[in-house]
């Protein structure tokens, strides 16, 4: 029965993630989830290693971009993720590279409610309860939008298994779970640095709130002989080193290149300097406010109207953080509980206690294990409390200015130890994971209440729908197809011969990644900053400069493609929204027209260029 149950459960998730990608499911070769963006070099970058494999490549240089010098693959901007990575190269040889991205968008959503599921179910042992707080972690704005754009970011589905064996190896400190624990810290990790970074802050948190539970623990039992245990706490040292080695062995091998760049560069050294600092200045464009938590997405059909006339969200993808009033009331009503029944076991205890400690200290410990001071509930309430105060600290900018006061926020600190990270927003998940929880545990303790199953049928298909209805951005459906192919790129996939190309405006636009898989021309796009290639492209990036075709001559282009369209609407251009008059350039000659694209032939004597 309760294995049926799970079942039945585990199959809405994955009902709900269709419906919520919908087409997608019936179109995995075709369509992709949101708007091309990121989402495109995705995709690419499965081709590749299936195009490296079928080509006797190296999987470490890619020569199609960045030619003719090529990019390597193992520069720390182009960093990857492992899990994720090895089953799309499965599925891109099974099926396709769009395919491949589809799968582990879609799978993220059910895989995420399913492990929220179980950490809730840890602490709850309610199926129902766990149920709902699966929904709101995994079907949440946060989720939506980075679906749309970022794989890796959207693989949100780790950290709650990782959160559970953290409480499992405290719980049970054995070998089988120091192990798991490591083990899965470095599958969070390798999905994406950030998730790395947020988790180590999250066990942070997590093993300064077991030493103020442990400090309260002894307060109350400790009695004149009681003795410390050296046996227990160096066994305790033995699993939690194992646990790190595990993690380390296995992230090192991956991260090696990154952490060697972060001790050779000087700090504040930007990743186009050869260093691996981001602005500090992004750290306020990427952080979150507290609005950003309390309203609804913009692409919400009911409610995103009112978000959009309330706050401006400079890039909704990263600040949109709505947790849900649903899941906000319901964590507030596990916090009252938790407080309430703590001042009722003080106020119970408080006699009980002083009879123990005047007594032997086997009995003292007798009595505390009676008491359990720190039930299952009541501890995940407390942590996960502890936890989202501080996820939400860090996500906030490094400090908030009030007249000539500032008041600094953890974030400000942390940059001079890891100034890569500055997408604090994303803090944000950790947050939405600790309101989970607590929901899942506020609505254990109402369903007790509730005595027959169909009012708790009632109760809970009404709290469903209240999230479905806060969080979903349906309609529209939020899917694109990708399987049209504009004409120009047909038409150079039929042009004889190994050449290079340049694309214009000349940028690393991701459409010019993507069509590659159509053509596979070289091209000169892609340049890694900071790069030799780089510093070439922007002495040619303006294309009406006379050098320019003799330089592009020079890296063995035959043909610019020009995108007029483009140059309307791209910021990386001379003058934005200006269509440069190409038939100036004479050092190049047109061959070929297209709906706002044309072929020039370069036609130019090579030039040498400065760098």
């Amino acid at each position: 029965m309760r294995n049926k149950s799970k079942i039945l459960i585990f199959s809405g998730f994955i009902f709900l993630g269709a419906i919520v990608t919908y087409p997608l499911i019936f179109k995995m070769s075709s369509h992709i989830y949101g708007v091309p963006g990121d989402s495109l070099v995705n995709i690419y970058w499965f081709w590749w290693w299936k195009y490296a494999w079928g080509n006797n490549l190296s999987f470490t240089t890619i020569p199609l971009l960045s030619a003719p010098f090529g990019v390597k693959i193992l520069d720390p901007f182009l960093f990857w993720t492992l899990y994720s990575s090895l089953l799309a190269i499965g599925l891109t040889f099974l099926a396709n590279e769009v395919f491949a991205y589809n799968f582990l968008i879609l799978s993220s959503f059910p895989l995420a409610a399913i492990t929220m599921y179980f950490l809730v179910y840890h602490f709850t042992r309610n199926r129902l309860a766990s149920m709902v707080s699966g929904i709101i972690y995994s079907f949440s704005p946060y989720h939506f939008w980075h679906g749309f754009q970022h794989l890796t970011v959207a693989q949100i589905q780790w950290m709650p298994l990782y959160a559970l064996f953290l409480f499992k190896l405290s719980e049970a400190r054995n070998y089988k779970n120091a192990i798991l624990c490591g083990f899965l810290f470095s599958v969070v990790t390798l999905e994406t640095l950030y998730y790395g970074y947020f988790m180590l802050i999250f066990t942070g948190a997590f093993i300064l709130w077991q030493g103020w539970q442990g400090l309260r623990k002894k307060s109350k039992v400790q009695s004149p002989k009681s003795k410390v245990n050296y046996t227990t706490h160096f066994h305790t040292c033995k699993v939690i080193l194992v646990a790190v080695l595990v993690a380390l062995v296995i992230i090192l091998p991956f991260t090696y290149n990154i952490f060697k760049i972060a001790l050779a560069s000087s700090p504040g050294e930007s990743i186009a300097e050869g260093g691996l600092s981001r602005p500090f200045e992004d750290l306020f464009m990427y952080s979150a406010q507290p609005l950003h938590y309390l309203i609804p997405s913009g692409d919400n059909p009911f409610l995103g109207r009112l978000t959009r006339n309330f706050i401006k969200i400079y890039h909704p993808i990263e600040q949109t953080l709505y947790l849900g009033w649903v899941g906000i009331i319901l964590s507030i009503i596990a916090i009252r509980g938790w407080r309430r029944k703590n001042r009722k076991q003080r106020a119970e205890s408080r006699e009980q206690r002083e009879k123990a400690i005047k007594q032997s200290s086997n009995q003292a410990i007798e009595w505390s294990s009676i008491q359990d001071q720190g039930s299952r509930i009541q501890k995940a309430t407390s942590f996960f409390l502890f936890a989202g105060i501080v996820a939400l600290l860090f996500s906030f900018a490094p400090y908030l200015e009030l007249g000539n006061f500032r008041i600094f926020f953890p974030s400000y600190f942390m940059y001079k130890v890891i100034p890569m990270v500055r997408v604090l927003a994303r803090f944000g998940i950790v947050v939405l994971l600790s309101v989970s929880v607590l929901a899942g545990i506020a609505l254990t303790s109402i369903l007790q209440r509730i005595s027959t199953p169909k009012k708790k049928g009632i109760f809970l298909t009404f709290i469903m729908l209240l999230v479905f209805f806060e969080f979903t951005n349906i309609p529209p459906f939020r899917t694109t197809d990708v399987s049209i192919v504009p004409p120009v790129y047909k038409w150079l996939a039929k042009q004889p011969g190994d050449f290079i190309i340049a694309e214009y405006p000349l940028e690393t636009d991701s459409r010019y990644l993507f069509y590659q898989r159509i053509h596979q021309k070289r091209l000169i796009n892609g340049a890694p900053p900071g790069s030799q290639a780089d510093r070439i492209c922007q002495e040619i990036k303006n294309i009406l400069d006379l050098k320019t075709p003799g330089i592009l001559r020079h890296l063995g282009a035959k043909y610019v493609i020009f995108h007029s369209g483009k140059y309307a609407k791209s910021s990386e251009v001379e003058i934005i929204g200006q269509v440069p008059d190409i038939k100036k350039q004479p050092g190049l000659k047109l061959v070929k027209t297209f709906p706002e694209t044309k072929v020039y032939e370069v036609i130019a004597l090579p030039i040498k260029p400065l760098d």
